[in-house]
């Protein structure tokens, strides 16, 4: 609703104005009334005022003084000039002061009545202009924390932004960081049972710790935080005051004693445990992020291996990271997908060891871990579909679909604890009976590649009549034996072309196969290319 004032030195023109304008049809909460500039400011301090209509002729302040003095605290009322025709000259000086409009006196209602429709119209336009930005500056608030997280990740995962870009986006997001000066970097992970927490859980525990941190480095360092895709806290620091952009000295010696502080304090208030590794040397914003940022995880992963909790440690400058490649268990035959296919729940179980022992040898890249999820996470999808259950609900919301691997610890409970599920859900007494007999089959064909596989071969090892073992596979299997050879066999292909020197010929020998032409057709068929052309496009 709108208030309005109007000031003139005599009485009765300030009740004839008043009395002319239709409060009702437009929306006018409240009339004011003055009678010198004096007390006309100190109602327009009081009320919330939105238009103003003054003389311009009045004793003690005049006119002039009173649009100087409301404009000095405030530039968007909107404000009317009362004059006679002998004042227009003088009316001209307050022109500076954006007032606007003039009526002349006598006042005719009419023109009073339009000018404050269109005024009225215009305060409505700004209002609703206002509020959206009101509403825009709190939803940038609120998502303020999220930009920021989102650019963090951006840079330690060497994701390239423009120099002028990025001073921009850290203007914008007010954050006192800047191109070339030294930081320092440490790396928060949630332990004990707070890794099995659900994400919300986790998130105001996260929210709190940062909290923590705030309040332990604001009098001596800048903060930046962000969450990575192993569900660690990384904050970025830059020492207050410092005027040459250097790390110093002193600087780690701070940065290590408020990290270890931080440890202690959000360990007794949350009365729960987490580790925290420090970078020993500062680096330079933004180039020197990823290599500290990969240098950091991998002292963290060393934690993992040494099965301890609660540590604090300082991580300085080590050999380069290991080159990347294909991790081997993963993709080597038989799959984790076939052997849970056709219900070898040992080999299915032999496998799982097989990969985590691999992720265990090395300080694997956070990639490998999500890699291993996801290959392993179909498969168990496919199961459970099969038998008609979303993977969720084999297990608790902790053990179902996770958005990413925090931990190798995390990953193998929820790979071994999911195997499981799926092992009862599809192995009554009856199918654990006939594994027996599916194994004998797989170990055979596995330790006899290249030699003359058949049914008749298999049925002779077994000791069983061919069509008697061809009936029981397909039963227990749902594919015939000829199929499970020939795509172990195409497998197999795959995995050797991809990650040895042999030669073509050397592969299809092998494999079982004499002929290299046959063994070209059979593969063309399996993968839409020839074992070359395939060979060529994996190496790429």
């Amino acid at each position: 609703m709108i208030e309005i004032l109007i000031v003139d030195d005599i009485p009765s023109q300030v009740d004839s104005i008043a009395a002319t304008i239709p409060k009702e049809e437009l929306g006018i909460e409240r009339i004011h009334k003055a009678f010198s500039g004096e007390e006309a400011l100190a109602i327009f301090r009081e009320h919330s005022i939105q238009l103003v209509i003054t003389d311009i002729r009045m004793p003690e302040m005049s006119g002039v003084e009173l649009i100087q003095e409301i404009r000095r605290t405030n530039q968007k009322v909107k404000l009317i000039v009362l004059s006679g025709y002998a004042d227009f000259e003088y009316a001209q000086s307050i022109v500076p002061f954006n007032t606007s409009g003039y009526l002349m006196k006598p006042v005719n209602p009419e023109q009073l009545r339009s000018k404050l429709e269109k005024l009225i119209d215009e305060i409505a336009d700004e209002l609703k202009v206002h509020n959206q930005q009101q509403r825009s500056v709190y939803a940038y608030r609120e998502n303020l924390p999220t930009l920021r997280s989102e650019l963090l990740s951006k840079l330690l995962s060497d994701g390239r932004v423009a120099d002028a870009e990025l001073e921009r986006k850290l203007s914008m997001m007010e954050l006192p960081f800047s191109s070339g000066q030294d930081i320092g970097m440490f790396v928060i992970r949630l332990e004990g049972r707070m890794q099995d927490y659900r994400r919300m859980d986790r998130a105001l525990i996260e929210y709190a710790v940062m909290n923590m941190a705030e309040e332990v480095f604001h009098d001596a360092f800048h903060l930046w935080f962000c969450l990575d895709q192993n569900e660690y806290l990384v904050c970025i620091a830059s020492p207050v005051g410092s005027r040459d952009g250097t790390f110093t000295g002193m600087d780690r010696s701070a940065l290590d004693c408020r990290a270890a502080k931080l440890k202690k304090k959000a360990e007794s208030l949350l009365n729960n445990s987490l580790s925290v590794a420090v970078a020993v040397n500062g680096t330079a914003f933004p180039e020197g992020l990823p290599k500290q940022y990969r240098m950091i995880v991998n002292g963290m992963r060393t934690i993992e291996k040494d099965s301890r909790h609660s540590v604090f440690m300082r991580v300085d400058d080590g050999p380069d990271t290991p080159a990347i490649g294909n991790m081997t268990s993963l993709y080597k035959p038989p799959l984790l997908l076939h052997l849970l296919d056709t219900g070898n729940w040992a080999g299915a179980d032999k496998k799982l060891s097989e990969i985590f022992n691999e992720l265990r040898s090395v300080h694997y890249p956070p990639e490998y871990a999500n890699e291993a999820y996801f290959t392993i996470a179909g498969a168990y999808q496919y199961m459970a579909h099969k038998k008609g259950k979303l993977l969720s609900e084999l297990g608790s919301s902790t053990f179902g679909l996770m958005p990413a691997a925090p931990s190798l610890a995390q990953l193998e409970r929820w790979a071994y604890f999911l195997f499981r599920s799926i092992q009862e859900l599809f192995g009554d007494q009856a199918e654990k009976q006939k594994v027996s007999l599916r194994d004998k089959v797989h170990l055979y064909v596995e330790q006899n590649m290249n030699g003359s596989l058949s049914l008749q071969t298999v049925a002779a090892h077994i000791g069983l009549h061919p069509a008697y073992l061809s009936r029981a596979y397909r039963t227990e299997t749902g594919t015939n034996l000829s199929d499970y050879i020939l795509k172990y066999r195409m497998e197999l292909a795959t995995y050797m072309l991809r990650s040895s020197d042999k030669k073509i010929y050397e592969i299809a020998q092998t494999l079982g196969y004499q002929a290299v032409p046959h063994f070209i057709k059979l593969f063309k068929a399996h993968s839409n290319m020839t074992p070359q052309e395939y060979r060529e496009r994996a190496v790429r």
